[in-house]
C-alpha cells in the first residue's frame, strides 16, 4: 500500500488535522496506481500505523476515514471520477489500468508532487512536465470551450517562441494590429510573458474585438503565484487590441471551492481544475493523439513505479 503522505497528514490527537484534499488524492493513487482497491479498515490501519492518530484514537482514525469516504464520493459527483470507480460503504474499487486512462492519470500524478516532496524531489522534472501539460491542456480547451479556435503560443523545448513572435500569429488570428512601440512594452527576456494557449472566436467578418481567452497553464505547486499570469492589461496593449483579453489559469490539482472562489476574485481569471479538466476531456470534440498518449505513459510509468509505498 502507499505510504501515508508527508504534507497534509498531521498529527492527530483529539481532532482530524488531516486536508481532505490530500487525502483524497492519496485514496485516488492507492487505487488508481497501487492495488485497485482500498477499504476503511486499511486507511484505519496505516493511520494507526504511522502514528497519524496514536493507538488510543481508533474513533478519530475511524472518522477520518469517514471524511475520505465523503471527500471521494463529492469527486466523483462533481465528474472527476470514472463511471468504473465504484464507491461502497467500505471500500473503493477500480479495476482500470493506469495506462489506459492518460489524461486522469496524469493529472493525479502531477497532484501527488504536492503530497509526497520527497519523491518529487527525485522525480520532478519541471520542463518536461509543464511541455507535456499544456499540450494536454491544448487538446481539452475544445472540450472546454466548444466552437473556439485554440493554438499553443507558449515557449514549449522544441519551440522558444517569444512576446514579437505571439504577437504577429495574434495579429494574423484575431484580427488585431499589434503595438507599434511593441519593444517599449517588453522585456527582451520576457519569453512568452506568461502566454501559454490562446483561445479564440472566430467569425467570417475578419475583424477584430473577438471573445479571447489566454490561458496560464500551471502543472507546480505555485500556481496561486500565476493568477496574474498572464496580464490582460500588457497584452492589450501588445495587441494593440480594442478588447481586453479574459485569462484563465489551468492546474492539475482538485481545487476547494472557497480556494477556488478566492483566487478568481483575486486574479480576476477563470480556474480550470482537475475536475474541469477532466469533465472536457470526456466531450466528443476532444482527441487526443496516440502519439501523446504514449508519450504521458512512457513519461509516469518510472515515476509510479517509485511511489512511495510502506514496506
Amino acid at each position: 500500500m502507499m505510504e501515508v503522505p508527508q504534507v497534509g497528514f498531521e498529527r492527530s490527537s483529539n481532532k482530524s488535522n488531516v486536508c481532505s484534499n490530500a487525502l483524497g488524492d492519496w485514496l485516488e493513487a492507492i487505487v488508481l496506481f497501487d492495488q485497485n482497491e482500498v477499504s476503511k479498515s486499511d486507511v484505519v490501519d496505516v493511520l494507526i500505523e504511522r502514528q497519524v492518530c496514536p493507538d488510543s484514537a481508533q474513533d478519530l482514525a475511524h472518522e477520518i476515514a469517514g471524511h475520505g469516504w465523503n471527500e471521494i464520493r463529492q469527486r466523483k459527483s462533481w465528474g472527476g471520477l470514472p463511471d468504473s470507480f465504484a464507491i461502497s460503504e467500505n471500500r473503493l474499487e477500480d479495476d482500470a489500468d493506469w495506462s489506459s486512462l492518460p489524461v486522469r492519470s496524469f493529472l493525479l500524478l502531477l497532484s501527488l508532487f504536492r503530497i509526497f516532496p520527497d519523491w518529487a524531489q527525485e522525480n520532478r522534472d519541471s520542463v518536461n512536465q509543464g511541455n507535456l501539460f499544456e499540450e494536454v491542456v491544448e487538446r481539452i480547451c475544445p472540450g472546454l470551450l466548444p466552437g473556439w479556435d485554440v493554438f499553443r503560443a507558449g515557449w514549449s523545448p522544441g519551440d522558444a517562441k517569444d512576446v514579437p513572435a505571439i504577437v504577429d500569429e495574434l495579429c494574423d488570428r484575431i484580427h488585431v494590429r499589434g503595438a507599434l512601440d511593441l519593444e517599449e512594452w517588453h522585456s527582451p527576456d520576457a519569453n512568452d510573458a506568461g502566454l501559454d494557449i490562446v483561445c479564440y472566436r472566430s467569425f467570417p467578418d475578419r475583424r477584430e474585438a473577438l471573445p479571447v481567452y489566454f490561458l496560464q497553464c500551471a502543472s507546480g505547486k505555485n500556481w496561486r503565484d500565476k493568477l496574474n499570469t498572464p496580464n490582460p492589461g500588457l497584452w492589450q496593449k501588445l495587441m494593440n487590441s480594442a478588447v481586453q483579453p479574459s485569462t484563465g489559469i489551468a492546474a492539475p490539482f482538485i481545487i476547494q471551492k472557497r480556494e477556488l472562489n478566492i483566487a478568481a476574485l483575486t486574479g480576476q481569471a477563470t480556474i480550470f481544475d482537475r475536475f474541469r479538466l477532466l469533465g472536457a476531456a470526456v466531450c466528443p470534440e476532444v482527441q487526443l493523439s496516440a502519439e501523446l498518449e504514449e508519450r504521458l505513459v512512457e513519461w509516469m510509468r518510472p515515476r509510479i513505479d517509485r511511489l512511495p509505498r510502506a514496506n
